[in-house]
C-alpha cells in the first residue's frame, strides 16, 4: 500500500469534509499521479491510495470510522495523519483558507497577472494540427528550418550589427513590436498546445508583469497529472521552440528582402527571438527551462523547496534553531542560485526600465516609488518570516538579537563606504568640430557637471557601441535643439526637440556620428549612502524640494 508518511503534523477538528473549491484529481494515464487541487490549481500529488482516504472523508465519520471503511491495513492513526499533511492545501473544510479564483492574481516576489480566457476549447480544436507536426519525419524539417535561421543571421552579417548599435526607423520598431506580440502569444499557446496534445487541460491564458516587464501566460499547471516526465518536459520546451521556430524562419527569409525598414525589422526580430528562446532556459527562475528542470527531476515547486531548505540551513547554522529538513542534499545551492538570480532578475529590470519612468517627470518618479515601496514590503516580510520560524525552530532570542544587530549595522557601514560615481545617460550632437552633451528640458540636468567623464555611444535598440570619450568643459549649459535618436534609439525625420546642451571637449574618437547616445560619469566620488539620499531628495516627490530657479531651469550645476 502507497501512501503518504502519516505524521499527524496539524491539528484538525473531525469530522472533515472537502472543500467546495478542492478536487482529487485522476491522472491522465495509467500509473500517473493523483492531483489534490483547489479551484483546478494543483497543491500536491498522492498516490492512489491516499486519493481513495481523500475522497472518503465526507464530513459525517471520524478517522476510525474511515479507517473501518477502507478496511486492513488502514487505522485511525493512518487516515489523521494524511489529512492532518494535507489540511494546508485548503481542501478540507476547517482547514487553510482555499484560495480564491480571481482574474487578477500576485504571485511572488513580483508578477501580477490578468486572466484574459480559457483557451482549452480553442486548443482542443487545434490538436489535429498539433498530431501531423509531431510525427516523427517531422525533426528533419525542423533542424533545416534551424539551419536555414542560422544561415540567414550568417547572410545578415554586417548589417545585424547596424541594427542592433544604431537608431532604426519608428515604423522598423512598431514592426517588430507587432511581431513581438504575437509571437508571445504563439509561445504561451504552444505550451498549452503541446500539453491539449499530450491529454491535460490549459486553465488559463492572459497578460502578466513578469519582474516589471509586461509578458503573456499560459497556466499549464494540469501537467502534473501527465505520468510521463518526458511529456511534462515537452510541455515546458514547447514554448521557446516557438520563438525558435518564428525566429529562424524571419531570419532565413530576410535574406530575400531588399534593403528596407522591413528587412531591418526582421533581423531585430529574429535576434530577439532566438534571445527570448535562450533566455527562457535559464533554470532559477520561474521561466520555462525551470519549469523543464522541475519536471525532468520530478520535484513539484523545486524552487520553494529549494529555498526552504536554504533557510533551513542558514537558519541552523546562523540563528542556532533545529534542522527542520534534513541535509537536503543539493536544494541548498539551488536555493542560493535563485535567490541570487531574483535579485539579479529584479537589478536588470532596475537598471533598464528605471530610468526610463524617471525621465517621464512626477508621474514616472511615482511609479518607480509604488514598486521600490512594494519590494520593500516584501524583503521585510521575508526577513520577519525567517525570524518567526527560527524562533519556532528553537533559536535562543538573544542570537537572534545579535544577527538583527550586526546585519544592521553591517548595512549602515556599506552605505557609508561602498564608492558611487553616479552615471547619467544623456546623449551627444558633433556638428562642425563642436561637441554638445544634451539632456531633456525636464531631466535630471544638475547631474551634469564641469569635469564630468563623457563615453560617447552609438544610440542602438540593443547595443551601445563605443565611439569616443570627451569631457564636459565648464562653460555654462545653454537651450539648443537637438534630433530625436540623442535621447531614444528612433531614426525620425522632422523638428529637433528642445534640450539642455552642455559643451563637451573630445578627447578620443575620429569617425563620430552627428548625434548619439553618452554615459556621463560624474568625476564626484561619493558613498552609496549619500547618493541614495541626494536621489530621494533630488526627486520631483520630495516635499521638501526647493523650487526652480533660473540657473537649474538652464541646467546649471
Amino acid at each position: 500500500m502507497s501512501r503518504l508518511k502519516v505524521r499527524a503534523d496539524r491539528a484538525v477538528e473531525w469530522p472533515v469534509q472537502l472543500s467546495p473549491s478542492g478536487s482529487i484529481d485522476a491522472p491522465l494515464a495509467a500509473a500517473g499521479p493523483w492531483i489534490v487541487a483547489i479551484n483546478g490549481v494543483p497543491k500536491a500529488r498522492v498516490s492512489a491510495d491516499v486519493a481513495n482516504v481523500l475522497k472518503a472523508v465526507d464530513g459525517k465519520k471520524d478517522a476510525a470510522q474511515v479507517a473501518h471503511l477502507l478496511g486492513s491495513p488502514w487505522t485511525a492513526q493512518d487516515v489523521a495523519g494524511i489529512v492532518g499533511q494535507l489540511a494546508h492545501t485548503g481542501i478540507f473544510d476547517g482547514g487553510a483558507v482555499p484560495v480564491a479564483l480571481r482574474r487578477v492574481q500576485f504571485r511572488p516576489p513580483l508578477t501580477v497577472q490578468f486572466t484574459l480566457f480559457n483557451p482549452a476549447p480553442l486548443l482542443q480544436f487545434f490538436r489535429p494540427m498539433v498530431a501531423a507536426m509531431a510525427r516523427p519525419g517531422m525533426a528533419g524539417v525542423a533542424l533545416l528550418l534551424l539551419l536555414g535561421g542560422l544561415v540567414g543571421a550568417f547572410i545578415a552579417g554586417p548589417s545585424m550589427w547596424r541594427v542592433l548599435a544604431t537608431p532604426l526607423p519608428v515604423e522598423a520598431y512598431l514592426y517588430v513590436v507587432a511581431a513581438m506580440f504575437v509571437s508571445t502569444l504563439l509561445h504561451e499557446l504552444g505550451h498549452g498546445m503541446a500539453l491539449t496534445y499530450f491529454g491535460g487541460t490549459p486553465r488559463r491564458l492572459g497578460i502578466m508583469l513578469f519582474y516589471l516587464s509586461p509578458a503573456f501566460f499560459c497556466d499549464v499547471t494540469d501537467g502534473w497529472r501527465l505520468s510521463s516526465r518526458k511529456q511534462r518536459v515537452l510541455v515546458a520546451l514547447a514554448g521557446p521552440l516557438v520563438h525558435v521556430a518564428l525566429g529562424s524562419m524571419v531570419l532565413a527569409g530576410q535574406a530575400l528582402l531588399p534593403e528596407s525598414s522591413v528587412k531591418d525589422a526582421a533581423v531585430l526580430y529574429g535576434v530577439i527571438c532566438y534571445a527570448v528562446a535562450v533566455l527562457n532556459l535559464f533554470p532559477f527562475i520561474k521561466l520555462d527551462g525551470y519549469v523543464a528542470l522541475m519536471s525532468a527531476v520530478d520535484i513539484p515547486h523545486l524552487r520553494k523547496k529549494s529555498l526552504d531548505a536554504l533557510a533551513d540551513v542558514v537558519s541552523f547554522r546562523v540563528l542556532g534553531s533545529r534542522r527542520a529538513l534534513g541535509p537536503g542534499g543539493l536544494l541548498p545551492w539551488f536555493g542560493l542560485a535563485s535567490f541570487v538570480a531574483g535579485i539579479a532578475f529584479m537589478l536588470i529590470g532596475y537598471q533598464r526600465l528605471v530610468p526610463i519612468f524617471l525621465q517621464l517627470g512626477f508621474v514616472g518618479h511615482l511609479v518607480v516609488l509604488a514598486v521600490l515601496c512594494l519590494l520593500l514590503v516584501l524583503a521585510l516580510r521575508g526577513v520577519i518570516r525567517f525570524f518567526q520560524a527560527a524562533a519556532a525552530k528553537g533559536s535562543p532570542s538573544w542570537r537572534r538579537l545579535v544577527v538583527v544587530t550586526l546585519g544592521l549595522a553591517t548595512i549602515g557601514v556599506l552605505l557609508a563606504i561602498i564608492p558611487v560615481r553616479a552615471v547619467t545617460i544623456a546623449g551627444y550632437t558633433y556638428q562642425g568640430g563642436q561637441l554638445k552633451i544634451v539632456m531633456p528640458v525636464q531631466g535630471p540636468s544638475q547631474a551634469l557637471s564641469p569635469g564630468d567623464a563623457v563615453t560617447l555611444q552609438s544610440q542602438g535598440m540593443i547595443l551601445h557601441e563605443n565611439l569616443g570619450r570627451a569631457t564636459i568643459d565648464d562653460q555654462p549649459p545653454s537651450n539648443s535643439m537637438a534630433p530625436l535618436d540623442t535621447l531614444v534609439p528612433v531614426a525620425l525625420a522632422g523638428d529637433p526637440l528642445p534640450v539642455i546642451a552642455f559643451s563637451g571637449r573630445l578627447e578620443s574618437g575620429t569617425n563620430l556620428s552627428s548625434s548619439g547616445r553618452a554615459e556621463v560619469a560624474s568625476h564626484h566620488e561619493t558613498s552609496l549612502g549619500e547618493w541614495l539620499w541626494e536621489s530621494i531628495t533630488s526627486s520631483p516627490l520630495w516635499p521638501w524640494q526647493a523650487g526652480p530657479t533660473a540657473d537649474s531651469t538652464k541646467g546649471q550645476p
